[in-house]
């Protein structure tokens, strides 16, 4: 059994302890830079049996899928398949297993940092004292503060503990949240319309799906306090970015904290780029060490259980 690693830019998983169960299966082989073509990705993986795609760096295409027929599994790291087309995977019986839970922490620790970051303006400072300057910053405090948590799935449930520790107030609202099920979790229910128009802080933490592209947009923006601030550490098209930016300029709202945006890496002349009320980072919310050890754990046994005929994880399509 041949399994294929793709897209290891850090080259964390080289010679990586764990890969020595995989190598008792078979031939485990590693790359560390992007395909540049379709054609290319197809070439990678034409004998593989398995694949471990890390996130979503490589795009799973009909046609790279209709063009595989060995590949028996993708052994995906986290929980995203929005690079895969799903429909095709179905129609060729093609199983995709997730790795849960593997990053729910270290996302939680960004949205915290991105948060702080903007309330106590630190990159602002920062740059003004390398200039030289020692400059007189007004910043704030969470405490007291209300956040507004749209999606309380694990991330979101991890952020509103920190939220607690930071004694902030915290609601939240989701596509699927009922009342109740916030209400186990000591959290107020909120319209996203209440929510958007009450809340200090707003912080994104639902899936890419249809029904979340753009969630946030231009009339949303208009709802939220001149002072509110958002983070976005779920996925950059749940925000209507040229929307926000407008937001931005316009002082509609405060500032954000953005790890994820819509086209990623973004272009040079990207106006967030020049914002003073913006706090941006290259999408690290799920990048740690820990995580990427977590990810390839989870993912072995995912791959040793489905050779064993006993699959664990697989996303339903």
């Amino acid at each position: 059994m041949k399994t294929v690693i793709l897209d290891d830019w850090n080259r964390v998983y080289e010679n990586h302890p764990r890969l020595e169960r995989l190598k008792a299966l078979g031939e485990v082989v590693l790359y560390h830079d992007r395909a540049r073509s379709e054609e290319e990705l197809i070439d990678r993986l034409k004998d593989a049996d398995i694949v471990i795609p890390i996130r979503e760096r490589s795009k799973f295409t009909r046609k790279v899928i209709e063009s595989l027929p060995k590949l028996k599994l993708i052994a995906q790291t986290g929980t995203g398949i929005a690079h895969i087309d799903t429909d095709a995977a179905k129609q060729r019986n093609l199983p995709i297993a997730v790795t849960p839970g593997g990053s729910t922490d270290s996302v939680a620790e960004l949205t915290f940092a991105l948060m702080l970051a903007c309330v106590k303006r630190i990159p602002y400072g920062q740059e003004r004292m390398k200039q030289g300057d020692w400059p007189p910053l007004i910043g704030g405090e969470l405490k007291g503060k209300k956040l507004g948590i749209i999606g309380l799935g694990k991330i979101g449930s991890e952020v509103a503990r920190r939220a607690k520790a930071f004694k902030m107030e915290v609601s939240s609202w989701g596509p699927t949240l009922t009342p109740e099920r916030a209400a186990e979790q000591d959290i107020q229910y909120m319209s996203l319309e209440d929510l958007l128009k009450e809340t200090d802080v707003i912080s994104l933490h639902v899936r890419l799906v249809p029904q979340t592209t753009h969630l946030l947009t231009k009339e949303h923006f208009k709802l939220m306090k001149k002072t509110s601030i958002l983070i976005n550490t779920s996925r950059g098209k749940v925000v209507n970015e040229a929307d926000l930016i407008w937001a931005l300029e316009n002082g509609e709202i405060g500032g954000a904290g953005l790890d994820v945006f819509e086209k990623e890496p973004i272009a040079p002349d990207n106006p967030f780029l020049t914002l003073e009320n913006v706090v941006l980072t290259p999408h690290i919310g799920w990048v740690s060490a820990e995580v990427f050890d977590r990810f390839l754990t989870l993912c072995v046994e995912n791959i040793l259980q489905f050779s064993e005929g006993n699959p664990k994880n697989l996303k339903q399509l």
